[in-house]
């Protein structure tokens, strides 16, 4: 009897535990120095909606990109990726993260995530406002991703 109490308590905790994460999926954007309609310095997907505890991998096109946070969810961890290296977030908070490739920013190399319910959208919009004088080229992106927002 005893065996069998040890076997079930290992089943539900290995079954407990992988259903955990089973549902999480990983999505990737790629930073692109020019995509195929011809914009330049573009995050693509530049807005993609998932779920809290799903990851996105960020593939730069060359080594001149990188992904550093720029607005998060207060109980998120900022994230800086080493230039021209793929890198791997786990979207841990709920909530909207604005982000952007470092040497590409007065260029609107920017993008926004959505994991889950979008909690602390007005204080993206109001950092964003802040931040959005160091970008001379393509700022209206930023405004398109967030109006998608839900």
């Amino acid at each position: 009897m005893r065996i069998f109490s040890t076997i079930t308590a290992i089943l539900f905790t290995s079954t407990t535990l992988f259903s955990l994460n089973v549902d999480a999926k990983n999505h990737e954007v790629k930073l692109l120095t020019a995509d195929g309609s011809g914009q330049t310095m573009v995050m693509s997907p530049g807005f993609l909606k998932v779920e809290k505890g799903d990851t996105v991998t960020f593939v730069p096109s060359d080594v001149t990109h990188n992904v550093e946070s720029m607005s998060i969810p207060d109980s998120a961890k900022p994230f800086s990726s080493e230039m021209g290296k793929s890198f791997t977030v786990t979207f841990s908070e709920e909530g909207v993260y604005l982000y952007k490739c470092t040497p590409h920013f007065a260029l609107g190399m920017l993008g926004v995530i959505q994991a889950g319910n979008a909690n602390n959208l007005e204080k993206v919009k109001s950092d964003w406002t802040k931040e959005s004088t160091g970008v001379v080229m393509n700022k209206e992106r930023v405004e398109q991703y967030l109006s998608q927002i839900k």
